[in-house]
């Protein structure tokens, strides 16, 4: 028996229990979305701002060092706080 044999079987003996995905009970709604959605545009147009003076290496440099996803996230913590 090889290597994906033997994976088969574990897999197989896994899913044996349950053929389907377990029910969702519950999903919260979002929290302050509107307010949310209005501090993280007035970031990116002051971003877009202060990126308009600079070259393209330090374009580059804002884009790498602070992601918009982690600026975003670090938003949404704050507006759930207050």
């Amino acid at each position: 028996m090889g290597v994906f044999g033997i994976a088969k079987k574990g897999f197989g003996a896994i899913m044996k229990g349950s053929k389907r995905s377990p029910t969702i009970s519950s999903v919260k709604p979002g929290k302050n979305l509107k307010k949310k959605r209005d501090v993280q545009d007035s970031v990116v147009k002051d971003k877009d701002k202060a990126m308009a003076v600079l070259n393209e290496e330090g374009k580059r440099n804002i884009r790498t060092s602070v992601p918009l996803k982690d600026t975003n996230k670090r938003i949404a913590d704050i507006v759930d706080k207050k």
